[in-house]
């Protein structure tokens, strides 16, 4: 099963990248060492995840790493042929976003192997005070850019806070999930005193990334808080409710903020304005106009021409260069990493666990249908990056986080000990001391002042079985023989 960590990243990444050399070959009769650059970086990936995880025996799920690795391989070669990879120098931080990424991953799983996440769950508020913190630290050192809030050099650490909430609420819905899911006639009531406890700390961490302005990042750590209760509950009302209040805070907190009002607009008639903000998602769906079916090739397009398409609108590049196929196919990887997840969460038998890792599917999931539904017009833009493919080292290096996370849950059970077998003399101290051929015989029983072997042999006749070799005590034999003359 390792094999696959190797073959499907390599037969969805290479083909892209043997089409961007292509059309470059037709314009440039020659090839330098920097052109070969995406798939020297993605086979040292590969490698090193390969090896990591034959060293450290890994028994979990093989699908969930392989599509994660195959949408990085679409990631890294869609940058390199739009141009934020170009050579083996080291020009920003987000260049080394991958290898870092692929460390971390593999060092989360290998400190959160064998059950160890369970360990995190008595430091909920340690996790959330983190993630706080985060918060105001980018709010206060920050600059505002392009309607966010950036460290300089573009670094955006509040990417981090992903996994920090989630690891928080589920210790918070895990231990209460009996209290949760009762009900009556069908609609849910808990008591109010774990409600307004689960409320009051949820709230800081949401009023802060109000107050940063980022909605997308408000909106989905809510929806993923929904998903998460009702996998706990197992009840539709919390997932309806939810639904229903997440709309309510959109129509309350979108008129506050001025970015919001102009992405809203901007998706209700961008022909209004089509030369500021309607621009982009404009030149986005000429794009996917011009793509059509089968594209126009990896490489060939000119989605240069839509602003920041190498972060946001990266689904775009796959659009217009591999058509409706090439899309199909990205939302195919998707959902079978998102069901692989599922499978993993099902099978664990930790509920603590189980809604950590329904958590990081839940996010990852929203996350791409957020970015996808901005991007083809049919939701308003969140400014959330697409997994593993949108341009940005700090989203790049969280998102493969939480595979990590993954990695360890489906890898939850220490392997058992084999029981050495004893030396020959502790052998003989418990009777076992017929051999034939070689092999000690089982059912060997000690007895109180004899001993006799109960192994029959079978197809043997009577004289072989008494030229065997019998044990026979002392005493018995000192019985036997005083009769003897």
């Amino acid at each position: 099963m390792f094999v696959w960590l190797f073959v499907l990243p390599l037969l969805v990444a290479v083909p892209l990248h043997l089409s961007v050399l292509a059309i470059h070959l037709s314009n440039t009769p020659s090839l330098g060492p920097d052109q070969f650059t995406p798939i020297a970086i993605f086979a040292a990936a590969l490698i090193i995840v390969y090896g990591s995880l034959r060293a450290l025996r890994y028994r979990g799920t093989f699908s969930f790493p392989a599509v994660a690795l195959a949408l990085c391989g679409i990631g890294l070669v869609t940058q390199y042929r739009i141009g934020t990879i170009s050579s083996m120098q080291i020009t920003s931080a987000s260049q080394l976003a991958l290898p870092l990424g692929i460390v971390i991953m593999l060092g989360t799983y290998w400190l959160g192997r064998y059950g160890r996440i369970s360990r995190l769950e008595p430091f909920w508020l340690v996790f959330l005070a983190l993630s706080v913190i985060v918060i105001i630290f980018v709010l206060v050192a920050g600059r505002k850019y392009r309607g966010a809030v950036y460290l300089p050099g573009n670094i955006n650490p509040a990417e981090i806070i992903k996994p920090l909430l989630i690891i928080f609420i589920a210790s918070m819905l895990s231990g209460h999930r009996l209290l949760l899911r009762r009900s009556f006639l069908g609609i849910p009531l808990p008591p109010l005193n774990i409600l307004v406890t689960v409320g009051a700390l949820w709230a800081p961490p949401m009023l802060l990334l109000i107050a940063q302005g980022d909605m997308g990042m408000f909106a989905l750590m809510n929806a993923t808080l929904i998903v998460m209760l009702y996998a706990v509950t197992n009840r539709s009302a919390y997932l309806l409710g939810g639904l229903a209040g997440i709309f309510t805070l959109a129509h309350l907190l979108i008129p506050l903020s001025s970015r919001g009002r102009a992405r809203l607009a901007a998706w209700l008639n961008p022909f209004d304005a089509a030369t500021s903000t309607g621009w982009q998602p404009l030149q986005a769906l000429v794009a996917l106009y011009t793509g059509g079916f089968w594209g126009t090739g990896f490489g060939g397009g000119s989605p240069g021409v839509v602003p920041i398409v190498e972060s946001d609108f990266a689904y775009i590049i796959i659009g217009e260069e591999l058509g409706l196929i090439g899309c199909a196919c990205i939302v195919l990887l998707f959902c079978t990493l998102i069901v692989s997840g599922m499978r993993v969460a099902e099978r664990t038998d930790n509920h603590y666990r189980a809604t950590v890792a329904t958590g990081i599917i839940a996010c990852l999931g929203l996350q791409t249908l957020l970015n996808i539904g901005g991007v083809v017009k049919a939701i308003p833009l969140t400014g959330i990056p697409l997994p593993f493919i949108s341009h940005g080292g700090s989203s790049l290096v969280t998102t493969l986080l939480m595979p990590g996370i993954i990695l360890a849950i489906s890898d939850d059970r220490p392997p058992a000990k084999t029981k050495k077998r004893g030396s020959l003399k502790a052998r003989e101290k418990t009777g076992c001391k017929e051999k034939t051929g070689g092999r000690s015989k089982k059912g060997c029983t000690q007895k109180k002042g004899s001993m006799r072997c109960l192994t029959s042999f079978k197809h043997q006749s009577q004289p072989q079985i008494s030229a065997k070799r019998r044990v026979v005590s002392t005493k018995s034999f000192h019985d036997t023989s005083a009769g003897i003359p």
